[in-house]
């Protein structure tokens, strides 16, 4: 029996006759260890497993025995779990731009790993993954000849709609791509999403941040999964709201009647605008900031809600969200209802002007007003024209005292169109001027000129089940609300881009600016590191060129494309020119 073979029997025997001990067995792992004894013998004498005994020799170590080291520490290397590994694959694939420590930062973050550069190296060479990145940066360039490509003109102020997207949507898989769609659709002026199967250009996929076009059955089951509190959230977060916050607000809020054809189900009428017949429909109730000409809020409703009502709960809610210095709102006939407009003089820091309703009993006291009080003033619409405007009050049904009242007189109306109220109850300042102010609120019908025929307003989801169990069904706004909002964000932005440019272009329509500097074929050349857009040449390109100059500089990522840098280039007359001829002689 050699010595190892004495010092074992020995230790086992004496195990075997002293009363278990933690602390004995443990100085005993460590005196076999220290002869020289193999792990596994020593597992069985002292009843251990594997592992303990291992533990127990690292811990030895680690401390500040004296026990010696055979060479190396020993001890197992980390090793990755597959399920993480295929994670780090994925994040190399997304950020191509990245680096082994950005992967490890990842893994902290994400999920409260520590591991180490040198782990990851060795984990992808032992799956023959060492030249990944060169694969993925390779794979990552690209150039097409697309149309569409005017779209990337808005990257700035999509950006941060991305990063609240996220935010709004974050638990729902393939959002960014589903709301970006949305969004591209109401830009190009695509009426619907059973479009998108006709719409093969890369241009628009490039745009949403995919290779191909995403088909409208994964859009229809993305909505589907959608939840109403993520579309609210979605709605507070990219509400511009934040440039008015402590300032003074002038806001007008007006409806929007969209007609339902169906005949399966009983839905809410009203009477339609434009089609001067009551009807199906559903109505949307958009604030309009008069200064900035931004819509703020949105609320879709059925088709008996009133102006008068909804006004009400919207200015409340804007308010308490704002906090503004002061808040000015103009409504249109619809929202002139005494009992409101009682509720609307007790806010504070509110002052509103209101077209009246030509009532019979209110015709009566109009007609009252002695000649002797109109005073001849300018039409703020035609400086030719000359108006005859009376300030006087009328006793509204609803209200304690009597409202003062601007009564434009039209001498070659009869009966009631004589007369044109408007109600306010802004004691100081002057008639004229409160004119001019009320005729601001055309900038809102403006807007929904804009939404209607350039961005497609009415071609909404339904707001009712497509198989009903019963005739009669509730409204349901989930989908109206998504939609309607991300055309007024559509809206919105639009607006910020051509203010962005020469000021001929600030009076355009959305439809105009589209036409003209959206909807433009361009060469895309993409790069692990870059995406070029480099415009065909068009006549109003330089009108482009300050702006784009200015991206340029700022070095802008696209969260949706892999934090790619957005590049702007433009080809010159003499290159179009050549390529002009080059395809003629073809």
């Amino acid at each position: 029996m050699n010595t190892k073979e004495m010092t074992a029997s020995l230790v086992r025997d004496f195990l075997e006759s002293h009363p278990p001990s933690r602390l004995i067995r443990w100085v005993m792992v460590l005196f076999l260890l220290f002869n020289g004894i193999p792990q596994k013998t020593v597992a069985a004498i002292t009843n251990y497993t594997d592992r303990q005994v291992r533990n127990i020799r690292a811990q030895y170590e680690h401390s500040n025995g004296d026990f010696p080291r055979e060479g190396k520490k020993r001890g197992r290397k980390k090793k990755i779990k597959k399920r993480i590994f295929g994670r780090i694959v994925k994040y190399i694939v997304d950020h191509p731009r990245s680096t082994l420590k950005d992967v490890a930062q990842y893994l902290k973050e994400e999920y409260k790993l520590e591991v180490s550069v040198k782990t990851i190296e060795r984990e992808l060479e032992e799956y023959d993954l060492s030249d990944l990145y060169k694969l993925v940066r390779e794979k990552e360039k690209r150039l097409v000849h697309v149309n569409y490509a005017g779209g990337w003109l808005l990257a700035p102020f999509i950006a941060d709609m991305v990063k609240k997207t996220e935010q709004a949507f974050g638990e729902l898989a393939g959002s960014v791509e589903a709301i970006l769609t949305l969004f591209f659709l109401s830009v190009f002026g695509i009426e619907r999403p059973f479009h998108l199967e006709d719409l093969s250009d890369l241009g628009f996929a490039i745009l949403t941040g995919r290779s191909s076009v995403l088909s409208r059955t994964t859009l229809f089951r993305w909505v589907k999964k959608c939840r109403k509190s993520f579309i609210l959230r979605f709605y507070d977060l990219t509400r511009p709201l934040s440039d008015f916050v402590g300032g003074k607000l002038r806001i007008s809020i007006d409806e929007h009647v969209v007609a339902r054809w169906t005949r399966k189900v009983k839905i809410p009428g009203t009477k339609h605008p434009t089609r001067g017949k009551a009807m199906k429909a559903d109505k949307l109730f958009y604030v309009f900031e008069l200064t900035k000409k931004r819509l703020l809020s949105f609320k879709p409703r059925p088709g008996t809600a009133t102006l008068a009502n909804t006004a009400l709960k919207q200015v409340k809610e804007l308010i308490s969200e704002v906090k503004p210095e002061s808040v000015r709102m103009i409504l249109d006939a619809g929202g002139c209802k005494g009992s409101v407009i009682a509720r609307l003089s007790k806010i504070k820091h509110l002052t509103f002007l209101v077209r009246g309703k030509r009532q019979r009993n209110l015709v009566k006291q109009w007609e009252k007003v002695s000649k002797s009080e109109y005073k001849v003033y300018t039409d703020p619409g035609d400086p030719k024209k000359k108006i005859l405007v009376a300030d006087t009050r009328t006793k509204i049904r609803g209200c304690k005292e009597p409202v003062r009242t601007i009564l434009v007189l039209n001498e070659l109306g009869k009966g009631k169109d004589r007369f044109y109220p408007i109600y306010t109850n802004d004691e100081l300042t002057s008639v004229y001027d409160l004119l001019v102010e009320y005729r601001s609120r055309q900038n809102h019908e403006l807007c929904y000129r804009v939404l209607k025929h350039d961005l497609n307003l009415d071609a909404l989801p339904k707001s009712y089940p497509l198989n009903p169990r019963a005739e009669k069904v509730q409204f349901r706004d989930k989908h109206v609300m998504l939609v309607g909002w991300i055309k007024a964000l559509a809206f919105n932005i639009i607006g910020e881009f051509k203010e962005c440019l020469d000021e001929k272009y600030h009076k355009m329509t959305a439809g105009t600016i589209v036409r003209k500097f959206l909807d433009r074929p361009a060469t895309i050349t993409t790069t692990a590191d870059e995406i070029i857009v480099k415009f065909d040449y068009f006549r109003e390109c330089n009108a482009l060129k300050e702006y784009c100059d200015k991206i340029n500089q700022s070095n802008l990522e696209i969260p949706w494309l892999k934090d790619k840098v957005l590049r702007f280039e433009f080809e010159s007359e003499d290159e179009f020119k050549k390529r002009k001829s080059f395809l003629s002689a073809g």
